[in-house]
C-alpha cells in the first residue's frame, strides 16, 4: 500500500484517538492505571505531531503495550462488572482494546525487521480499524 504525505499525522491523530481515557464512572485501580497510561500516550503522540516525529521507537510502544496489557488484565479480574460493562463496540475501553491490538501487532513486526523505530505513515491503521476493503 502507498502512503500519502499525510499518512503519518492521520496515524498519530488515531493513534491518539485511540487511547481514550476511560469514562469518569469507570472505578478501580486498573482505571486510574489506565487513565495516567492514556493520557501519556496521547502526551507523545500530541508532542510528535506537533514537532512532525516521523517515527515511534519500537520500545516506547513496547512499552505502551506491556502497561495496557497489565492495566486491562489487573481490570478484567479486579473489578469484572466494570470490565463487562465496557467492553462494549464504541466504549472507552473498546478503543483501548483495538489500540492494544494495533500496538501488539506492530512491536510483533518490528520484532521480526529487527526495527529500533516504526514509522507512522507505514502503519496501515485503515486496515486494523475498518479491515481490508
Amino acid at each position: 500500500m502507498t502512503h500519502s504525505p499525510t499518512a503519518a499525522v492521520t496515524t498519530r491523530q488515531l493513534l491518539a484517538a485511540l487511547a481514550t481515557e476511560p469514562h469518569p464512572g469507570a472505578e478501580g485501580d486498573a482505571v486510574e492505571d489506565l487513565r495516567k497510561t492514556t493520557e501519556g500516550i496521547r502526551t507523545f503522540l500530541t508532542t510528535a505531531d506537533r514537532d512532525d516525529i516521523p517515527a515511534v521507537p519500537t520500545a516506547l510502544l513496547h512499552q505502551w503495550r506491556c502497561d495496557l496489557d497489565r492495566y486491562h488484565r489487573a481490570l478484567e479480574h479486579t473489578t469484572p462488572a466494570t470490565w463487562a460493562h465496557w467492553r462494549m463496540p464504541g466504549t472507552w475501553l473498546d478503543s483501548q482494546l483495538r489500540l492494544r491490538s494495533l500496538i501488539a501487532h506492530e512491536v510483533g513486526k518490528a520484532y521480526w525487521d529487527d526495527s529500533a523505530d516504526i514509522r507512522y505513515d507505514a502503519i496501515d491503521i485503515e486496515r486494523y480499524l475498518w479491515g481490508a476493503r
